[in-house]
């Protein structure tokens, strides 16, 4: 699998990368996930050369993170393995996350992580969300305290805007950086992909199947459950007129003998300013049918019908 430079860190990383979120959910989050088929995923994905695995702490309260250092177990030098900091475990199920990067607390963290995932090292740290508390001169200070200390090899940040890249990297290098991005969620393309291309800081886009909206298994009939019963590209007159892209999607991907969920990891694996989408697998054949995004390209008058299809007009497609 074709490989890209991870910003001006040194590590190279695959053209799609496998997301760890649903191996650590609850069932009422992404339904049912069973650990065997999640570490066959992850051995699925490293023999056809995915080597970037992106998991973080608060996937299952530390579970993601416990089954990844499973799997990889004897097979560490395959890996790029990221993860990230900042998210602290709640006390309750009805309490929700707090943000925190204080320096003591990003040092907990990542030996909690180093432990859970039985390695020595995490090739890249993210910080998962802006903590609004801590000045990010701190938590940078600590972030290359952690590389200083062979603990990490890259510092990548997640949800950042370009505002606090750019604070962020008045203190230290920022090497990655994790936005959502797909046909359905395409903001990001208006600012921060240029905004990272400008500073050499690779893209990693999350949801580029858009919670699975892009995989084409849903209509308006289709019974939600977990996180896609909030999310508003699934609900009313907006998760109508994604499922008419959807549609219009099929066509096109029917020209390639692709299913629409290929298309849209070709479609983001190639659009300008992205390093490696994140697409996340709960089973083997999901990682199949991943793969099966990259190793070819959109037609130009294709790729002009998706845009168009984005934009709204199905009937001009």
């Amino acid at each position: 699998m074709e490989t890209r430079p991870l910003g001006d860190s040194g590590i190279e990383v695959s053209a799609i990368s496998l997301g760890k979120w649903a191996m650590g959910a609850t069932v009422e989050t992404w339904g049912h996930v069973d650990d065997r088929e999640s570490i066959a995923a992850i051995h699925q994905a490293l023999d056809a050369g995915i080597n970037l695995i992106d998991t973080a702490p608060i996937y299952g309260l530390g579970h993601s993170e416990e089954i990844v250092g499973k799997a990889i177990s004897g097979r560490r030098d395959e890996v790029i393995l990221a993860t990230k900091c900042g998210l602290l475990f709640p006390k309750s199920s009805n309490e929700l996350p707090q943000r925190c990067l204080k320096p003591e607390s990003i040092q907990r963290e990542c030996e909690s992580s180093l432990r859970r995932l039985r390695t020595d090292y995490i090739d890249l740290y993210q910080c998962h969300w802006p903590d609004p508390d801590t000045p990010i001169r701190e938590t940078m200070e600590a972030l290359r305290l952690l590389i200083e200390q062979d603990k990490i090899r890259a510092i990548g940040l997640s949800n950042y805007g370009c505002e606090k890249i750019a604070a962020a990297r008045e203190f230290g290098p920022i090497h990655s950086l994790q936005p959502p991005f797909s046909m359905v969620q395409p903001r990001t393309a208006e600012e921060i992909l240029p905004f990272c291309h400008d500073h050499g800081i690779a893209v990693l886009p999350y949801s580029p199947l858009g919670k699975g909206l892009l995989t084409g298994k849903f209509d308006e009939n289709s019974e939600l459950t977990g996180i896609r019963a909030r999310d508003p590209e699934f609900l009313g007159s907006r998760f109508k007129a994604n499922l008419r892209v959807v549609d219009g999607l099929k066509e096109i991907a029917m020209n390639y003998d692709k299913t629409v969920a290929q298309l849209a990891i070709n479609w983001a694996v190639h659009y300008p300013g992205v390093t490696s989408p994140i697409v996340g697998a709960k089973r083997p054949s999901q990682v199949i049918e991943n793969v099966g995004g990259v190793g070819w390209t959109i037609e130009e008058p294709d790729m002009a019908k998706i845009g168009k299809l984005m934009e709204g007009d199905v009937d001009g497609c």
